[in-house]
């Protein structure tokens, strides 16, 4: 409890507080009408007919979305996941579906990329075993691709993406394609480019097993209008560069891996056993509290030396 010498001081910090407040809820308040108005001005881009039927689409999305996630029953559950891939990819057809924001759909993470040349929709089903089975799609700008299309129709409007993470072999040195897919939910993409090629690191978390999580950093690449995952431009000073990075450990841990837009690093959280007799053991590895980062360099992110001192 706090005590004031007199009324005054008790008027000044009540005064300051309020000042505080306001700022913050003006400042919210601003960025929600950005927000707002830039929904808005994008959905003028969606003629009248087709934006009805976007949002029955939605509704027709939240109630599978629901049964996908809630449902006690695996097989109404993955039932309601499949119908969900089938009645999204019917939505997505919808011309200029891209600026659809799809937003109350709350299960599926959806993010743009930095060039918004695309965006890509992720989401999950959790089996009775504890694992999940990864649904995704790729879907493109339709104003980007038809300049790029303008010599050759190489680009498709979206791509579904078909999660195979259990049956890819050697799975940290393959590049793989939308229908073998190393599935994970994504929440960030970082755009780099080298040689007038572009790359987009994917960042992304996958719920491995009953044990275990993952974090996964993975690069979308678009081959003549494909899109493949995994290539080698992740060098961590090992024998080989890795295609993905995948960070496995126990499932009550957290770990670090993100980018820092200002100083352009790719951080990463080390993970290391409980104790040396568990080596190996991934349900054992726990964050060490060390970090190191990567930094793009001549179409590689190149591991630097020592461990990062400040992490933002």
């Amino acid at each position: 409890m706090r005590i004031f010498a007199n009324n005054n001081q008790f008027f000044v910090v009540f005064l300051f507080n309020s000042m505080r407040l306001l700022v913050l809820l003006s400042f919210f308040l601003l960025s929600f009408q950005s927000t707002w108005a830039q929904k808005q001005k994008l959905l003028k881009k969606i003629d009248s007919l087709s934006l009805d039927s976007l949002k029955d689409y939605e509704i027709r999305l939240g109630g599978l979305g629901y049964s996908m996630v809630r449902d006690f029953d695996e097989e109404v559950r993955i039932t309601s996941g499949r119908n969900f891939i089938r009645q999204f990819g019917r939505a997505l057809r919808i011309p200029n579906s891209y600026y659809y924001p799809f937003d109350s759909l709350k299960n599926v993470m959806v993010i743009y990329a930095p060039d918004d040349l695309f965006r890509i929709f992720t989401w999950n089903v959790a089996t009775n075993d504890e694992t999940f089975r990864y649904f995704g799609v790729i879907q493109m700008n339709p104003e980007k691709i038809k300049k790029l299309n303008k010599k050759d129709e190489v680009f498709q409007s979206f791509y579904p993406l078909i999660d195979r993470s259990d049956s890819i072999i050697d799975f940290l040195f393959t590049t793989v394609d939308a229908n073998k897919w190393f599935g994970a939910s994504y929440y960030k993409i970082v755009k780099t480019s080298f040689a007038k090629k572009d790359y987009y690191t994917l960042l992304g978390w996958d719920g491995a097993g009953p044990a275990t999580n993952k974090k996964i950093a993975d690069v979308l690449v678009f081959n003549n209008g494909k899109p493949t995952f995994g290539a080698p431009i992740f060098d961590l000073n090992k024998k080989r560069r890795y295609y993905r990075m995948v960070f496995e450990f126990n499932n009550q841990a957290t770990i670090a891996l993100r980018y820092d837009e200002k100083r352009k690093y790719l951080i990463y959280e080390n993970i290391v056993p409980n104790k040396p007799s568990n080596a190996g053991l991934i349900e054992h590895y726990y964050p060490d509290g060390s970090f190191d980062y990567l930094i793009w360099k001549n179409g590689i992110w190149l591991k630097q030396p020592g461990f990062l001192e400040v992490v933002r």
